[in-house]
């Protein structure tokens, strides 16, 4: 193989230093929150081994802080330096996992503590979590986002392997305050690899945005963006109805198998394992099925094994089984994953990332809550039956609308922006902004034009304009024109420093189709 394959190949971005740091570090903080959380789980099943929801409910506290400060953080993650972001929370996670070893291993640790503490250390991942995604694919190499963002989805992965593995072990021989040791020295070797690489400040040619304007702006892009929200309400309804099986596993291992912590390890194993596999297969799919059919056909079988997981009272069959299932589960979260992260643009990327953790683990969060309360009243078999019904339920209400992965242009931005000078006001809040552009488009190309133009009002609006019209001239019948409102001065310099290649690709060939090729661009500001 030559080098120049070499240099574009899937493992390409590993040869550059500063990713590689970035996911060495992503794979030991990946690992130290599997190891607590199965811990967690684990001694939650001792100190109360009556109590299915209390044991749900660590899945709970590990997920809920996503969900409630997953778009927060994605704001920062964008407008901060993103290096001292993670080391601030890397120290967090590691002060959390500091105080419930000491806890543990002092014995005076109890239920509502331990949830206590868990919630804690959730809460300092969350916001660390949409900037790990963002600084990868920042310093993943020109030309090999696609495989940063592939390298991304195995971190997680490899974790589920080797984390339960060395968590079981860890708890049989050594203890659970011996695992919560072990968390806390992954996070301090996480926060070594991050002081190692350099230090490099955000600076944006105009001023950032402050967090409520810009959580509003990152709403707007996903608003108008039709892939990001298919794929977004396909995750919350997999999740959710799939996480039936990461919240009762402990007590299928426990009631069901008659398992112990080595027992429970295996089968999380497996599942990690099968996640693995289908993480590094998942492009090959790509090449012969459509996005969809890979999330259908994965979605369905996922659906058979949480409906066969009741019935089998065999660890290797069981152990089998998850691994079927552990393929499934990544092959549609995996393709959603990539579909998402491939139609955001660079301004919103940490953005977009923290909504998509923030669906995962608030779907995660619910389900550990509605599948512990529901097996509380009727059996952990009914419960994983009716999760599995409802996975066939979400498949069906998210429709059978086309899914696409996006390619650089969707996140590139474009080497020209929108032309014409304009004078820029002495206060950039001044506003709002109007700008009217008049195209003059022959009858037989109006048609064409009229779609092309829709095409790229729906641009305009995820970029910032908060209206967007177009009107045809009643003096002038060959005259067109596009109107759109933004906020303030500052926020149209924003939209045009947004535009990327697949804006401009747009607007070039709204141009194509006028008489001339030209336009004219207008700007009025509000006059007070």
């Amino acid at each position: 193989m030559s080098v120049e394959r070499n240099a574009t190949g899937a493992w390409a971005p590993l040869l550059h230093r500063p990713f590689r740091a970035l996911w060495i570090a992503a794979i030991a903080v990946n690992l130290s929150m599997w190891m607590q959380n199965i811990g967690a789980a684990w001694m939650m099943t001792e100190l109360r081994p009556d109590s299915p929801l209390m044991v749900s409910l660590v899945q709970t506290a590990m997920a809920l802080p996503a969900f409630l400060l997953g778009l927060p953080s994605g704001v920062i993650a964008d407008l901060v330096n993103r290096r001292r972001l993670l080391l601030i929370t890397q120290t967090c996670s590691l002060a959390c996992a500091c105080l419930l070893a000491a806890t543990a291993l002092a014995g005076g640790i109890g239920a509502w503590l331990l949830l206590g503490l868990t919630f804690a250390l959730g809460c300092s991942n969350a916001f660390g979590m949409a900037a790990w995604i963002a600084a990868n694919i920042d310093s993943a190499p020109k030309g090999q986002i696609p495989a940063a963002i592939a390298l991304s989805t195995v971190t997680p992965n490899i974790a589920r392997v080797v984390g339960p593995a060395a968590a079981g072990a860890l708890i049989a021989f050594a203890g659970v305050p011996t695992l919560f040791v072990v968390v806390a020295v992954g996070f301090l070797i996480s926060l070594g690899l991050l002081r190692a690489l350099p230090d490099t400040d955000l600076r944006p040619g105009l001023p950032p945005e402050r967090l409520w304007s810009g959580i509003r702006s990152g709403v707007r892009y996903m608003q108008h963006s039709a892939q990001l929200r298919l794929a977004l309400r396909l995750v919350f309804a997999f999740v959710t109805a799939g996480s039936a099986i990461w919240a009762l596993l402990p007590l299928v291992a426990r009631d069901q198998l008659g398992l112990a912590a080595g027992g429970f390890s295996l089968l999380l194993g497996s599942l990690g394992a099968g996640a693995v596999i289908a993480a590094l297969q998942v492009t090959r799919l790509y090449r012969r099925f459509s996005v969809r059919r890979i999330v259908t056909g994965g979605g369905l079988l996922f659906m058979a094994v949480t409906a066969l997981i009741p019935v089998v009272h065999n660890l290797f069959v069981m152990s089998a089984l998850l691994f079927v299932g552990g393929m499934a589960w990544m092959a549609v979260n995996t393709t959603t994953g990539t579909v998402i992260q491939t139609s955001a643009a660079a301004w919103v990327r940490a953005r977009v990332a923290s909504v998509y953790l923030l669906v995962i683990m608030g779907a995660m969060a619910a389900g550990g809550v509605l599948w512990g309360a529901i097996a509380e009243r009727m059996g952990v078999g009914a419960s994983l039956w009716i999760a599995a019904g409802s996975i066939a339920a979400g498949l069906m209400l998210t429709g059978r609308a086309r899914m696409q992965m996006g390619s650089e242009s969707d996140f590139s931005v474009a080497d020209t922006q929108e032309t014409g000078p304009a004078a820029s006001p002495a206060d950039h809040e001044q506003g709002p902004v109007a700008v009217e552009i008049t195209y003059h488009v022959p009858a037989e190309r109006r048609e064409e034009f009229v779609r092309a133009a829709h095409e790229l009002g729906i641009s305009r609006r995820r970029n910032g304009a908060i209206a967007w019209r177009l009107y045809r001239d009643l003096e002038h019948t060959d005259c067109l024109a596009e109107r759109f409102l933004v906020d303030s001065w500052l926020d149209y310099l924003r939209q045009r420093d947004r535009v990327t290649r697949q804006d401009r690709d747009i607007e070039r060939r709204l141009e194509a189709l006028t008489t001339d090729g030209n336009s004219r661009t207008r700007r009025f500001i509000a006059e007070a």
